[in-house]
């Protein structure tokens, strides 16, 4: 082979490998101390709400302390709207949320701070 072909992929080649680093967060995910949220659909039907939440390393001895609950009523198009709050524990420098029902895989993300009260909303298309 040539110098001319081997030389540019090589350069090409580290470039490519230092254009890949980026800086590593310091997130810790913590979702073993919230249980999934089981809601009823105004039909009757059972789904099951899961929250996952990201805090920084330095807070996660405040982990335990976050609260969660949910409600389902509906959206007035044939489906429904399950409403999720999320207390974030007093401390907590940011917290970020993330709502889903797996079965009809939607999800929703929300940010706040300790003291706070995270908001998510999920439309299922089921009443």
């Amino acid at each position: 082979m040539r110098l001319t072909r081997i030389l540019p992929a090589a350069v090409l080649a580290a470039a490519f490998s230092f254009a890949g680093v980026a800086p590593a967060s310091a997130m810790v995910l913590w979702c073993e101390s919230d249980p999934p949220i089981q809601v009823i659909t105004p039909a009757g039907n059972i789904l099951t709400v899961n929250n996952m939440i990201y805090v920084p390393i330095y807070d996660i001895q405040l982990a335990t302390q976050f609260q969660a609950s949910a409600t389902a009523a509906s959206d007035g198009a044939g489906g429904t709207l399950i409403t999720v709050h999320v207390q974030v524990a007093w401390g907590v420098s940011l917290a970020h949320v993330v709502s889903s029902e797996n079965r009809y895989q939607v999800a929703a993300p929300g940010d706040g701070t300790g003291g706070t009260v995270v908001t998510t909303y999920l439309d299922v298309p089921i009443t």
